[in-house]
């Protein structure tokens, strides 16, 4: 909203651009991206900078505002009116809705934001307290253009007579005159000898509230000599126009014109003359062109005396012909070179409402340092009540820009609330969800990019995915925890959300990590979370394998050997058991097989002699070929890389397999023996 003159300036850190110069355009509707070398540079052939010199790319883009706690209650209280327009819309397109209602609660929201910023300006030595400014002068500015167009455009009964509106927007956003009539009203007799007594009537004049300054007229100290009773008759007498008094406009204006000729004539008489200040304010009523041209001098900005001045001239106004008046009035105050004569940003697009010119207001009120959340509230607003005109001609392909020009703001607005590191997401949501096609798929892929701050966040996210169906979302945050977790050697939970995140890959690696711990430690982690897994240990096979071992610890611990052992040689003979697990379980099964009474019977003791023969001991030798291998590498210094790829152990191999021997497997054939006779035995004895 600043000026030309008081535009920000940025200092970019490049040599390069320093000597060279720089070269800007647009990456997005809201980014610069700057580099060095100007294009005059780049297209001469003598001067061309090689090609090896780095240079680098800066981008340059808006300060994200709405991040502030105030702001950021501004956007989620009116994201709630949004969301409820759009699901009464969608649900009941017929029905009737009170836009003014809607469009009143935008503009509370507003006005509670800038009391908030004003309370926290004047009670709190900030050191941003400039920053706080601006949001006030923006968020102002936001609220007079707002409720400009409420009373112009929303409003269908402000279409016949637009002044009485226009009063009362300006009494709103100037509220000084009437603030300290009423002070003076509450001192009572003798209030002209107060300095701002003439001041504050003629401000009352100038708003149209004839009734306070009557008042006030009646406790000045000469209220009964003949001047103020002439004054008190004029003011009384004067015709008000009202749409609804049953006056055509002929006829007010003949009245109007009877009663201005008669009041002008007692003006000429000088019967005013005795009281210089009255007679100035009863000029004003009669709509006295020098006196209003006078008056313009005070104004602090072009619009400010214009909504009385045609009270006072042309009460019955059209909104259609508004415009014609703002811009001769609008001449009429620069060229007395008032107080403020600076035509302001506000000042043009006011004028542009005024002159019913709305896609320039519209493309005005983007330039607003807002990140758009006005125009795109406003939009929205204007096309469910059906004053969304872009265009004179309102065929169907007009009607479907404007649609277009809709959903692409909530597009881009909901955009921004996701891309951004805040809280915010959950409102941008629901604007991307009613805007364009491209919208609803955005939302997914936004979604799976905020940032997870802790599981609370991600639960939240998760529940907003599971409700839209993104499965991938759900998906693509359990691995995000799955991985913080691991970081942070929290492998119950990395576990769980590994599970939750059904992705086959990461349950496995999590259930290696398990299986790996009790290799080289002789340990299960988090043995609470492993008996809780349950029907969910079938989404990876290497997690049924952990969960089933588990079960035979369990089992074994209980002395429930006969279970044990059953499911010790199932787990064998299922084909889901990790190579470097071997060793671990073909080792548990030696107490087993010393049992004086058999545990287990000849066929499963067969079993375990052909795991051993075909499995363990294979590795075993392929481990040992690689340590003579490793052991030459390091003779002859050569490339270990093509051995290390053909290594069928991983990298977490546990130390009971580095450290696995031929021991291991003569014990292991030993135990089978012995658990063979003994079996063979007793399967063999025939009871008397």
């Amino acid at each position: 909203m600043a000026s030309k003159e008081s535009c920000p300036t940025f200092t970019i850190p490049c040599a390069f651009g320093k000597q060279h110069g720089i070269t800007a355009s647009w990456f997005t509707e809201d980014k610069i991206s700057v580099t060095a070398y100007s294009n005059q540079l780049l297209k001469s052939i003598d001067r061309r900078p090689p090609n090896s010199l780095p240079v680098n790319v800066y981008h340059l883009t808006t300060n994200f505002i709405l991040d502030e706690p105030i702001l950021r209650s501004l956007v989620t209280e009116c994201s709630n009116v949004f969301l409820n327009l759009q699901l009464v819309r969608n649900s009941s397109p017929a029905a009737a809705i009170d836009f003014l209602k809607i469009s009143r609660s935008y503009r509370s929201a507003i006005r509670a934001c800038l009391e908030k910023l004003q309370d926290l300006i004047a009670n709190t030595d900030l050191r941003d307290v400039e920053q706080y400014r601006n949001y006030v002068t923006i968020f102002y500015s936001v609220e007079s253009i707002w409720h400009l167009v409420e009373i112009l455009i929303i409003d269908a009964s402000s279409v016949n007579a637009v002044v009485p509106n226009l009063l009362e927007w300006v009494r709103f956003h100037f509220p000084t005159a009437e603030r300290l009539a009423t002070e003076l009203l509450q001192q009572g007799r003798e209030v002209d000898s107060s300095d701002d007594y003439w001041p504050v009537l003629k401000g009352l004049i100038i708003q149209g509230q004839l009734s306070v300054a009557r008042a006030l007229l009646k406790l000045h100290t000469n209220s009964e000599s003949v001047c103020f009773e002439v004054a008190e008759q004029i003011l009384q007498t004067m015709p008000v126009y009202s749409v609804y008094g049953g006056l055509s406009i002929q006829k007010f204006k003949s009245q109007w014109q009877y009663w201005s000729a008669n009041a002008r004539s007692k003006v000429d008489a000088g019967i005013l003359a005795v009281e210089p200040e009255l007679e100035e304010i009863i000029k004003l009523v009669i709509g006295d062109r020098q006196t209003w041209t006078e008056q313009c001098r005070y104004a602090s900005c072009w619009y400010e005396y214009f909504p009385g001045y045609l009270f006072y001239t042309e009460s019955t106004c059209k909104y259609y012909e508004l415009g014609t008046f703002a811009n001769n009035w609008l001449s009429q105050w620069i060229s007395t070179g008032g107080a403020n004569p600076s035509y302001k940003y506000l000042d043009k697009i006011i004028l542009s409402v005024m002159e019913n010119n709305l896609p320039q207001v519209l493309h005005n009120i983007q330039n607003i340092c807002d990140n758009k959340w006005f125009v795109t509230h406003l939009v929205d607003l204007l096309y469910h009540c059906g004053q969304l005109t872009l265009s004179t001609g309102g065929n169907v392909e007009e009607q479907d820009t404007e649609k277009m020009f809709r959903e692409s703001l909530l597009y881009d607005f909901g955009c921004l609330l996701m891309s951004r590191n805040s809280s915010l997401w959950e409102a941008g949501l629901d604007y991307l969800e009613f805007s364009s096609t491209e919208g609803l798929g955005a939302r997914e892929a936004l979604l799976s990019r905020i940032p997870i701050k802790n599981e609370k966040q991600a639960m939240k996210l998760i529940n907003v995915a599971k409700k839209n169906g993104f499965t991938s979302v759900e998906s693509e945050i359990c691995k995000v925890l799955v991985k913080r977790n691991l970081t942070n050697k929290q492998y119950g939970n990395a576990l769980e959300w590994a599970i939750r995140s059904r992705d086959s890959f990461y349950v496995t690696a999590v259930a290696n990590i398990f299986l790996e711990h009790y290799c080289n430690h002789g340990e299960i982690l988090c043995e609470d979370v492993i008996a809780n897994i349950g029907a969910k240990m079938f989404c990876s096979p290497r997690l049924i394998f952990l969960v089933k071992y588990y079960d035979f610890r369990q089992f074994f611990l209980e002395r429930s050997f006969a279970q044990a052992a059953e499911l010790l040689v199932n787990l064998l003979d299922s084909k889901i058991t990790p190579s470097y697990f071997w060793p671990s379980l073909l080792a548990d099964t030696i107490p087993l097989l010393e049992f004086k009474e058999p545990v287990i019977p000849t066929k499963e003791t067969y079993t375990i002699l052909h795991h051993l023969e075909w499995d363990l001991v294979p590795m075993i030798e392929k481990r040992k070929e690689q340590l003579r291998g490793t052991r030459k590498v390091a003779d002859t210094g050569e490339d270990e890389a093509d051995i290390d790829s053909q290594a069928l152990l991983p990298k977490f191999s546990s130390n009971l397999l580095n450290n696995c021997t031929d021991d291991l497997v003569k014990m292991l054939r030993l135990a089978c023996a012995r658990n063979l006779a003994r079996a063979f035995i007793i399967e063999n004895t025939v009871a008397d």
